[in-house]
Order: C-alpha cells, then sequence, then structure tokens
C-alpha cells in the first residue's frame, strides 16, 4: 500500500531466478522491446531509452516505433549502455555495442526520434516485412488508448505517456469531466489553438489543458495568455482534478454573477396592513413570505385578476432590523420597493392594497437562468412556486 520494501522484494525476486532457477529460465528470439524515455542527450541529439526483453537489437537495424505525428522509421545508429554499476539515467561514458541480446535497459540512438513516444513498443524490420504493416502495427497501440469518446465540449488532455494518458482518461471518465482531444508530449502552440476551440463555442470552463507530467513550450505560454487558454500542469492526476474542479468554480461563480440581473427567484408575498411604513416610491412594507425566496433586486408585481402591476425592484429586505440578501417561506421581513421613473405614481391603497398578492415577476428567460446557474439554489418547493407563477402569467 506504501511502497516500503518494494526495492528488497524485487531484489529477491532476481535473486532468487538468477541463482537458484537460471537453468529453468526461457529465452525467445521474438523482439520484445518498449521504449520507456525520450532523452536528448549532448552529441547523440535525441535518443531513446528502451527495455529489451526478448530478442536482439543490431546496430544498423531499420527500426519503427510510433511518434506523435505518425510511425517513425530509422536506422539505428548507436547501441549503448552505462557503464558497468551505473544506470541509464546517470550521465557518463556509454559502452558501445554492435549487438545487444535481452533482457536490458539499452539507450537507442537514431536519427529523427523527437516525436517518439515512450510507453510504446520498437519493431525491427527484417528482410521480406512489410514495412508499412510494421508502422500500421506500432501506431495501434496509440489508437487503442485513444480511441475515446470525445465530446463537442471538454477539456484538452496531454501527458507524457501512453501509459499515464491512459490512466488519466480513466480519472476524468470516473470524475465525469469530459474530453475533447488528446495529446502526448510537451505542450505546443499547437495544441493551445485546438484547445481554444472551446472559446469560440463559448465554453469557457473548458478552454482548459490538462497537462499531465509534461513540459509547456515559451511559445504555448505566450499563445495561452494571448487566447485566454488556462494550461494546468501536475505531475499527480488528483492534483490535476482539484485544479479543474477550482477553476471550473471560479467560472461558474463569475458567470452567476453575470447572469444575477437576469435571474429572477421565485416568491409570493402577502402584505401586512399594520406594516406599511411608506406607501409611494419607494414603497415600503413589513410582508411574509408565501412561498418560494425572495432577494435583492427581485422585480414585483401585484396579481389582481389577470392584470399584472409592475411595481419595482426590490432594492432592501431587512429581517429583525438587520439587513439580509434573501428571505425564504414563512420569514417576516421589511422589504423596499423601488420604481422605475415609469412606475413612480404607483401607490399603495390606490393602485394596491393589503389584500392583493405580490409576486416575483418571472420571465421564461429567468427560469431558464435558474435551471442553468442556479439549480442547486432551488428547492423542489421553489419548482412548484415556478410553476405555479408560470400559469400564472401565461409563460410556455
Amino acid at each position: 500500500m506504501t511502497g516500503e520494501g518494494i526495492p528488497d522484494l524485487l531484489y529477491v525476486i532476481l535473486n532468487i531466478n538468477q541463482k537458484m532457477m537460471g537453468a529453468q529460465l526461457t529465452y525467445r528470439n521474438e523482439l520484445q522491446c518498449t521504449v520507456l524515455e525520450v532523452k536528448s542527450i549532448e552529441g547523440l541529439g535525441t535518443t531513446i531509452d528502451v527495455i529489451l526483453v526478448n530478442g536482439k537489437l543490431h546496430e544498423g537495424d531499420t527500426i519503427v516505433v510510433c511518434g506523435t505525428g505518425g510511425p517513425i522509421t530509422t536506422q539505428i545508429r548507436a547501441l549503448l549502455t552505462p557503464q558497468p554499476m551505473k544506470e541509464l539515467r546517470v550521465k557518463g561514458q556509454y559502452v558501445h555495442h554492435k549487438e545487444l541480446q535481452g533482457a536490458m535497459g539499452v539507450k537507442i540512438s537514431a536519427p529523427g526520434l523527437e516525436n517518439a513516444l515512450a510507453g510504446t513498443s520498437v519493431l525491427v524490420w527484417e528482410e521480406g516485412d512489410d514495412i508499412e504493416d510494421l508502422e500500421d502495427q506500432v501506431m495501434e497501440e496509440l489508437e487503442d488508448i485513444v480511441q475515446i469518446e470525445k465530446q463537442p465540449e471538454g477539456v484538452y488532455v496531454m501527458a507524457s505517456t501512453l501509459g499515464s494518458l491512459e490512466a488519466l482518461l480513466k480519472f476524468l471518465e470516473d470524475s465525469d469531466i469530459p474530453v475533447f482531444d488528446v495529446g502526448i508530449g510537451e505542450v505546443n502552440k499547437l495544441d493551445v489553438k485546438k484547445s481554444a476551440i472551446m472559446l469560440d463555442k463559448k465554453y469557457k470552463e473548458f478552454a482548459v489543458i490538462l497537462a499531465f507530467d509534461v513540459k509547456v513550450t515559451a511559445d504555448a505560454r505566450a499563445e495561452a495568455d494571448k487566447l485566454g487558454v488556462k494550461i494546468m500542469t501536475a505531475e499527480i492526476i488528483y492534483h490535476l482534478f482539484d485544479q479543474f474542479t477550482a477553476y471550473n468554480k471560479k467560472i461558474q461563480d463569475e458567470k452567476r454573477a453575470d447572469k444575477a440581473a437576469v435571474c429572477v427567484f421565485p416568491c409570493k408575498l402577502t402584505v401586512f396592513p399594520q406594516h406599511v411604513f411608506n406607501k409611494k416610491d419607494p414603497i415600503i412594507l413589513g410582508v411574509k413570505i408565501d412561498e418560494g425566496q425572495l432577494r435583492l433586486h427581485t422585480p414585483m408585481c401585484v396579481l389582481d385578476g389577470g392584470e399584472f402591476l409592475e411595481l419595482g425592484s426590490i432594492t432592501s429586505i431587512e429581517r429583525d432590523r438587520k439587513q439580509v440578501q434573501k428571505a425564504t417561506a414563512g420569514q417576516e421581513v421589511c422589504i423596499k420597493i423601488q420604481p422605475r421613473t415609469d412606475q413612480a405614481h404607483i401607490m399603495f391603497g390606490r393602485h394596491f392594497d393589503a389584500s392583493s398578492k405580490l409576486a416575483s415577476r418571472i420571465t421564461r428567460e429567468s427560469i431558464d437562468c435558474l435551471k442553468e446557474f442556479f439549480r442547486d439554489d432551488m428547492s423542489k418547493a421553489d419548482w412548484k412556486c415556478v410553476v405555479s407563477l408560470k400559469t400564472t402569467f401565461g409563460i410556455q
């Protein structure tokens, strides 16, 4: 569970196999070789570190590997191993070989490996093989993993290897985060432009690149700042999820703030006749919330028969002599209704009285806004109030 003791366990397994079961170990000539890492080495150019499990590699062999832009066919320039008792990751002089046999770690130097993908297989062309078949075979590994159900709206996912990409995609699927497209390797300018498509579709919350254990080029950073694309980087999947969740919440809060003036929460009020403090411009009344919830800036109207007299908007809600942002069903509050210029003549006692029922003036647009941005703020009783007011106002 914690990883403690794993190196010791691996050592015991290897020691037993090599010392006590050496005669039973089998070897196949069939090549089994996997790319572990793509590295740029001074004096050698771009190289790939591979694990040669079975088979043989020769200097001069034509190999085929999977690349980000398609299959890479190249010729081995050098087969390198570290000095004895050293690792491939340790800088130093390498030992050159004409031929190597698995199982071992090998560094391969060859031209054109810049876009090779870690986690994919290395195939060797032999006399009589069809090079196009080998190229199709190496690309199948990538296609098997990236054959996800891409969504029209979603995040852009980048990872360092096929394995990490597969793990990240599985995590995003379990977290219900849609994926628009994927890529492997460092984040470049083109990736940012692809992600910016979400901005054209008005989905700012998805104009995000989730970069797992990969580098971001300076050009990509500059392009992201220019276009408004958010690049999130992390070496732990959960950290990416936390970053995206926080960013998504921020975007939703911004949208909610922008739509606050459009969204009208449903409510029905009863006026207390003994608590009429000002009859006209502004109208100040003591009321009880019968249904729904009352919020600041809510446009109010009088429900009298089939007529709807608009009074103005709520500019103040006071409960127990304290200013509040909202009041819910059953609460008694004092409200101030500020009319528009064309509503300034409306007066309590002349145009409406305590027998009149007051309600928020909802619209089709405000209902859609509630559904999209404020659904979590609405209770079942609030939605029932919406249904009732829809009938009253004849909203389809």
